[in-house]
């Protein structure tokens, strides 16, 4: 079988040996269409030779250089990996292209670089948000006759950026293609009619750079100032654009350039990403939300779950929701003080998912309590000042159900409140000491002694069964308990501002708890300030601290966060000096508020069970990790098993036995990652009305007087997030995920960036660039065409990126 296929000889058979760039141009050259003579050598030459090199192979090195003289003239040599170029992922930019080779041994050494390439950082940080596993792709090359361009770009048959357009989008600029996809210029823009071609709009570019044969040039001041094509031949090109489509039978972006007045054809591939999409996603999650609304209105909030967990992964989601549910953690602990969590919320719970982030459902949230519950939120008074309903609190009202209901069950309800009071005074006496002999020991050991097991050695049906296991074992019969101490503080919290309110009225009162509350601490083994600060002054080694700690992490309650034991590297570092001793405000409050002994005693006793709880509850946190840990390493050791690069975290848990069964799970993985980046890029305001649910995906209006810069928009969707400006792609590891990423352009380096940023922001780029492409494939909202960004934003400035107007607005 042939290792090196001119376009002409390249059959269907040999498509999955090609790789998606070689068979695509190979299919429009025999169908005719202007595409420059070319060959291709096929992953089989890859797959044999990549680690010993061509010239281990004197005679395929001799025939290869003997194809390339025939071409005549210099070529351009460009990676072809399978799956590349195609309908879910275009891998753009992210494998080697080398322009202007003219000699035998420049050609060798350019194949050998686009192998190289399959394996850098970034296209392996690509294929891994993309959830294609390494061992699945291979590289073809495709050596194809260079064309000196006089004028180059992309076309795009369907714009990207607007939904339902009747609109072809052309962008160019002077010389090859290579300053358009680069970014390195802000091209040419043509908005053409897609039946006639028409021109219907134009904008001129910032093109002060050209390519020519591979070499970067100037562009002559007064050429700037100039269109690079003339409308006939966008004609041309908008009429070539259709011949592509109809022969495909879908949209396509098409790499083209102007040579002697001739427009060949470079590269067509499937447009990856559409606004329509961006506009079905919003569609789908409101309608989604319209069937979790109460029919008698609900009030979603970003609220306690919210914070600690913004953004969870599919997996992590599935887990958390069996830790809040009416059967999991937190409705077992309600049980546990006396009350009766509905059923109907087993495996639910009171959060809802809105367009991927966690908000509390406050139609649901009293029921975890009670069923049916005396208590409610009131919605009006949220839906008049959305501000309350931030830090929600319920009110009693047992009639809401209607008088005849409320007055028979009433009795009953009283019985019920007294019981759970008794239950939590007595268990605010006894549990700390309960909960640290009896309830810690035994899990914490286990979960150690669970870590320490050689993992590699068991099959893998038993690490299923250990992630089966620690799921229930942490989240409902440990967190039953660690959860307790967070109620049992609460309790002591209000307690204690009724207590001083009748002295010290109610906004000074609220005030000296919170002083009393600054002398809670964790218990010792698990204070991680403490622990932190031993560390930066040589009290305990790295070593010892991750001993104890490993097992934390930032964003700890994501299973996909690896652990501080796991990257040692990202521990943070914390400044080396002390914290001044806090003088205790017990004695003064007293004095202050002219308590009799009584009442004094009492407030004595409250607050040390308020210190106690809120210690506690740190610790309790910490100890629950360390079963959380387990069930992060058994996920971590089958997805390095089946090799899913991280994608175990995009599937639920019920999908495990299948992936043991040998299910193909990569397209579901896929699938998932490209809608929760779909659902991540739209606007969804903190507190949300089920009467209002057009609010997701609104923008809501900047503040007044707000730097509003205007650009060019690249990717669908609207986000907003801390600005990280960098020049360079440097390392980022201090910076939170979740950032917007402000640059002057990107080539393939920033990929690792984009798969941790929200949005992007570029000084030049267009609709083709790298940059733009691989922004639409991972479900960022991008902007491009705003000089001098990097100096105008700065790093940690909130801004909203609209990628749909192409809006950039600095939020504070």
């Amino acid at each position: 079988m042939a290792e090196i296929l001119s376009f002409e000889a390249v059959t269907a058979e040999d498509a999955p040996r090609i790789g998606g760039k070689g068979a695509s141009l190979a299919e429009m050259a025999k169908a005719g269409l202007p595409v420059p003579t070319g060959f291709v050598i096929t992953t089989d030459v890859y797959r044999r030779l990549w680690n010993s090199g061509l010239r281990s192979e004197p005679a395929l090195a001799n025939l290869l250089i003997d194809c390339f003289q025939k071409l005549g003239g210099g070529v351009a040599v460009r990676s072809s990996a399978t799956d590349e170029d195609g309908s879910a992922a275009s891998f753009a930019g992210q494998q080697e292209t080398i322009l202007g080779v003219h000699t035998g041994e420049e050609l060798l050494a350019a194949v050998e670089r686009c192998w190289n390439s399959l394996h850098s950082d970034r296209a392996k940080a690509y294929r891994q948000k993309q959830g294609i596993a390494d061992d699945k792709v291979a590289m073809a090359v495709v050596v194809q006759k260079l064309i000196p361009a006089e004028s180059a770009g992309v076309l795009f048959t369907h714009d990207p950026t607007t939904p339902n357009s009747d609109q072809m989008i052309v962008e160019a600029s002077f010389g090859l293609g290579e300053a358009v996809v680069s970014g390195k210029v802000t091209p040419d823009r043509f908005a053409l009619d897609r039946r006639t071609g028409k021109v219907i709009e134009r904008t001129l570019g910032r093109k002060t750079i050209r390519v020519v044969d591979g070499r970067e040039e100037p562009v002559p001041p007064e050429l700037q100032k100039t269109f690079c094509i003339s409308d006939a031949a966008l004609a041309q090109l908008a009429e070539l654009g259709r011949a592509v489509e109809a022969h495909y039978g879908d949209p396509r972006d098409i790499e083209w350039a102007v040579a002697g007045g001739q427009i060949f054809l470079l590269q067509a591939r499937p447009i990856t990403t559409r606004a329509e999409d961006g506009g079905d996603v919003r569609a789908e999650v409101i309608d989604r939300m319209k069937s979790l609304a109460d029919p008698r209105g609900t009030v979603w909030v970003r609220y306690n779950l919210s914070e600690i967990l913004p953004r969870p992964t599919p997996m992590t989601w599935a887990v958390v929701q069996h830790f809040m549910a009416a059967d999991g953690g937190v409705g077992r602990m309600n049980c546990d003080f006396g009350g009766n969590p509905d059923p109907a919320l087993n495996g639910v719970g009171a959060f809802d998912l809105v367009a991927g982030r966690p908000m509390a459902n406050l139609s649901r949230m009293p029921r975890l309590q009670f069923s049916p519950s005396p208590f409610e939120y009131p919605l009006a008074q949220f839906r008049a000042d959305p501000r309350l309903a931030l830090d929600p609190k319920p009110s009693v009202n047992p009639l809401k159900d209607g008088v005849f209901k409320g007055l028979f069950r009433l009795p009953g309800l009283m019985r019920r409140l007294s019981r759970m009071a008794a239950t939590v005074r007595e268990q605010s006496e006894s549990f700390a000491g309960e909960f640290r002999t009896v309830i810690v020991p035994p899990f914490a050991a286990d979960a150690k002694a669970a870590m320490r097991q050689k993992w590699s050695q068991l099959d893998s049906s038993a690490v299923l069964g250990l992630f089966q296991q620690w799921v229930p074992r942490t989240l409902t019969d440990f967190a039953r308990h660690s959860l307790k101490p967070t109620f049992l503080a609460e309790n002591a919290w209000n307690g204690l501002i009724e207590l001083l309110k009748p002295k010290l009225g109610d906004e000074r009162a609220r005030t000296a708890v919170g002083e009393l509350a600054l002398g809670a601490k964790p218990d010792p083994g698990t204070d991680l300030p403490a622990a932190f600060y031993d560390l930066a002054v040589g009290r305990i080694d790295r070593a010892e601290f991750l001993e104890r700690f490993g097992h934390r992490t930032a964003n700890e309650m994501e299973l996909a966060a690896p652990r501080w034991s796991e990257t040692p590297g990202a521990l943070p570092v914390m400044p080396s000096r002390a914290t001044p001793p806090k003088t205790d405000p017990l004695e003064t409050i007293l004095e202050e508020a002219k308590l009799s002994a009584a009442t004094a005693e009492q407030l004595r006793k409250q607050a040390g069970q308020l210190r106690t709880y809120l210690g506690l509850r740190e610790s309790a946190k910490h100890y629950l990790l360390l079963g959380y840990a387990v069930i992060r390493r058994a996920l971590v050791e089958l997805d390095g098993r089946y090799k899913l690069d991280g994608g175990i975290f995009d599937l639920l848990p019920d999908e495990l036995p299948g992936l043991l069964q040998g299910r193909d799970v990569r397209p579901v993985i896929a699938a998932r990652r490209k809608r929760r980046q779909r659902e991540l890029a739209l606007a969804v305001p903190h507190v949300l009305f089920s009467d209002d649910l057009d609010a997701i995906g609104r923008l809501s209006p900047p503040p007044e007087g707000a730097k509003v810069l205007s650009g060019t928009a690249l990717s669908f969707g609207v986000a907003e997030g801390p600005a990280l400006v960098l020049r360079e792609p440097t390392s980022s590891e201090e910076a939170a995920d979740g950032f917007v990423l402000v640059c002057p352009s990107t080539d393939p380096a920033w990929v690792p960036l984009f798969a941790r940023a929200t949005a992007l922001v570029m000084e030049t780029g267009g609709l083709l660039s790298h940059g733009a492409i691989v922004a639409r494939e991972f479900g960022l909202p991008a902007v491009a065409g705003l000089p001098d960004a990097t100096r105008q934003l700065q790093t940690g400035q909130r801004v909203r990126v609209d990628g749909n107007a192409g809006v950039v607005t600095v939020l504070d």
